[in-house]
């Protein structure tokens, strides 16, 4: 059995059932890039549904689960350009450099608590008559108590929200409200030699995980100073309280050589897969391609995925009219953080029914108005629904005729799958595209106070995926289920489709928000149990529905229905993304 059959039967198989397919024979190659002309846009003549008919693939049409005919050969080597030229660092694992893009990474010990375990503490005080201290499950039985209340904790939960100072948390700093991306920008410093001529670069990005967060220090990164020369990254990555995972960024490269005056698609690769264990900082030294080819990096925590993912963009690349960092700042301001008043007319701009913003209003008014159970309610049922973005928040319908619908609000995105096209709460599966014709419907809702965007973006389905094998299970990773791998990527929606911003009403109707799911709970403790082997969870049981809330908010909506003529690639059915603000508003299908 080759290498590559050996990687896709146990690929296929996920522990459960080896099945074998047979290896791609070796002249199989990666397809051309489909121009944008390929493609047919149709818009309602109420501009509200948009639907997009990719080309057909070029592969053999075959069900990928038995015989993936897009399935390219391993070749362990760097990728070439289309005028032929090698990129450096494009080959991320090998039989005899299983990490051939960075050293043994630095692991050391530290606090491990993170924003959802400070905020759980401060809503479990509530519940304690008498405060007394048991700190565990129990405590939320009890009704609120003004004993538990405190004014203290109150700004401290503002602070983690805001990303100021909190003492003795890795975290501190990095706000848990997507309204400071403008500020998040990173420059790669070039490294010179003793002729002034630019050899190398480096830059440091700080990443937190925990639950289903990626949260970083950067959203943006600038790399005109190392267009022509490879460059390192020193990533300082704090797994904290159910953050467990492997380290896995998936870099985008272009390709500036294919199309005159236009970087075009190339290929996506996963840098590594490294294990990371609760409670631990794990640096690596990455190693990336020269910066003219350098895309997006796209981190994302298999284990939770969607929504663990985090992006960090070419802050300079164009987009539209403008660039990845000038459309957040067209948005947020260049300084969002500069006061208190830029931060406030940023957080402005996020939309009212984000839980985030709902528990930060909350928490501000009962600092001012002191112990109110009502308000206090409303915190803690926006803090459930903040730590849930498979679900949709209060205030939102999904589509029932959708096959998912996405809210994009809090500058992110939550998402429900229709219920019969899903095989897992805690990683969302478009079970019923195997083969082409299919044909995918996606409600889009915007929530936030200014417009986003939609795009699909295939993973090697139409041009080509290579799965490199390298088993990681042996040292707690995720190995066999989900594998290094490069896959030739390509837009289903080369023109982005805009969902127009939501807008205020003067007069808010009060609402009733609907029982959560039972289903959902019944997921949710699925992960809990996995990722909290102790059972010392929040939130063990459902709670009643009777908070009265004001929903003022007009919906931008859309609709997107894509007709995808090829077959989907095992790595990842669709990458679905806001172009315009990119690092947290992602909510992707396998």
């Amino acid at each position: 059995m080759t290498i590559a059959s050996t990687a896709i039967a146990l690929f296929l198989g996920g522990g459960f059932a080896l099945a074998q397919v047979p290896p791609p024979p070796n002249d199989r190659t990666p397809q051309p890039w489909p121009a944008p002309s390929a493609y047919k846009y149709e818009v309602s003549p109420d501009g509200k549904t948009t639907t997009v008919t990719t080309p057909q693939g070029n592969f053999p049409p075959s069900d990928p689960w038995v015989n993936p005919t897009n399935l390219l050969p391993t070749r362990y080597e760097n990728v070439k350009a289309a005028d032929g030229t090698e990129i450096p660092n494009t080959l991320s694992s090998s039989p005899e450099h299983p990490y051939n893009l960075h050293d043994d990474p630095v692991v050391t010990p530290i606090n491990k608590t993170s924003p959802t375990d400070d905020l759980a503490a401060i809503f479990k005080a509530w519940h304690r008559k008498g405060n007394p201290g048991k700190g565990d499950e129990r405590d939320e039985r009890e009704a609120y108590s003004p004993d538990g209340f405190s004014k203290a904790d109150l700004q401290r939960a503002i602070d983690i929200l805001e990303g100021n100072p909190v003492s003795d948390r890795v975290y501190s700093g990095i706000p848990m409200m997507h309204y400071a991306g403008s500020s998040n920008l990173t420059h790669v410093d070039p490294i010179k030699d003793a002729s002034g001529n630019v050899i190398g670069g480096t830059a440091t990005i700080h990443q937190v995980w925990f639950d289903t967060h990626i949260e970083s220090d950067t959203a943006f990164l600038d790399v005109r100073d190392v267009k022509g020369v490879p460059f390192t990254i020193n990533y300082i990555v704090d797994t904290l309280n159910k953050g467990q995972d492997d380290f896995s960024p998936m870099q985008m490269y272009l390709d500036p050589t294919a199309v005159p005056g236009a970087a075009i698609p190339l290929v996506t690769m996963d840098l590594t897969f490294f294990p990371m264990e609760d409670g631990t900082r794990t640096q690596y030294k990455l190693k990336f391609a020269p910066g003219k080819n350098f895309n997006l990096t796209y981190t994302w925590g298999w284990r939770r995925h969607p929504p663990r993912v985090q992006v960090t963009e070419n802050a300079f690349k164009p987009v539209g009219k403008s660039t990845p960092l000038g459309w957040e700042q067209a948005v947020f301001g260049s300084t969002p953080r500069a006061s208190q008043a830029d931060k406030e007319a940023a957080i402005a701009k996020i939309g009212d029914l984000a839980p985030s913003k709902r528990m930060w209003k909350a928490f501000r008014s009962l600092l001012n108005s002191g112990y109110n159970p009502v308000v206090m309610a409303e915190a803690e049922r926006a803090f459930f629904q903040w730590q849930d973005r498979n679900s949709l928040p209060d205030g939102v319908s999904e589509d029932p005729d959708a096959d998912m619908t996405l809210f994009y609000v809090d500058n992110t995105i939550y998402g429900r799958f229709k219920k019969n096209n899903f095989k897992s709460e805690a990683q969302p599966i478009l079970d019923k595209w195997h083969t082409r014709p299919a044909t995918v419907k996606v409600k889009l809702v915007n929530g936030d106070y200014f417009d986003h965007g939609y795009v699909s973006v295939d993973f090697g389905g139409m041009r080509g995926w290579e799965n490199t094998f390298h088993n990681t299970l042996p040292v707690g990773g995720d190995g066999a289920f989900f594998t290094f791998g490069r896959a030739w990527w390509e837009m289903n929606t080369p023109t982005p489709i805009i969902i127009p911003a939501a807008t205020q009403s003067a007069n808010p109707t009060p609402s009733t928000p609907p029982a959560i799911d039972p289903e959902i709970y019944k997921n949710r403790e699925f992960w809990m149990e996995e990722n909290d082997p102790e059972g010392k969870r929040m939130f063990a049981r459902p709670r009643g529905a009777s908070l009265k809330t004001s929903y003022g908010t007009t919906l931008g909506e859309a609709t997107v229905i894509l007709n995808l003529n090829y077959e989907p690639s095992l790595r990842l059915r669709l990458y679905q993304f806001d172009p315009l603000h990119h690092e947290q508003a992602i909510w992707s299908i396998h």
